[in-house]
């Protein structure tokens, strides 16, 4: 589940780094966010996707609070954004949370299946 983590960083890099360069807002730092999102694997060690995966833990966190901030302040405002964007901020970071916890190993996600023998 680690390497399906660290791909899923990778991923979410990738598409901020295409992103930036559609909109012409390409910057040589997108590129370094690349680099990092594939540290884990490159260095492949224990400590290196706990350390990594703490980080984007509390940054999934942080991004989770100020969805929820700026979605309580637009409603006293009365000024509500389309449903979707608040959307999108609430499934990313959870998204996010998610697959940081699976990399720190402190969510376990087994595909064994259980199989029950009977003897006669």
């Amino acid at each position: 589940m680690k390497n399906l983590s660290s791909f899923y960083f990778i991923g979410l890099a990738l598409v901020n780094l295409i992103m930036d360069s559609v909109n012409g807002n390409f910057v040589f730092f997108d590129i370094i966010f690349v680099i990092l999102a594939g540290l884990p694997l490159l260095i492949n060690k224990k400590w290196m996707y706990q350390l990594f995966g703490g980080l984007m833990s509390f940054i999934s966190v942080y991004i989770i609070f100020a969805v929820f901030v700026s979605t309580v302040k637009d409603a006293q405002n009365k000024e509500l954004q389309p449903l979707w964007t608040y959307g999108m901020g609430y499934v990313l970071s959870l998204l996010t949370l998610v697959f940081s916890l699976l990399m720190t190993g402190i969510v376990k996600w087994s595909r064994r299946k259980n199989i029950i023998l009977r003897s006669n």
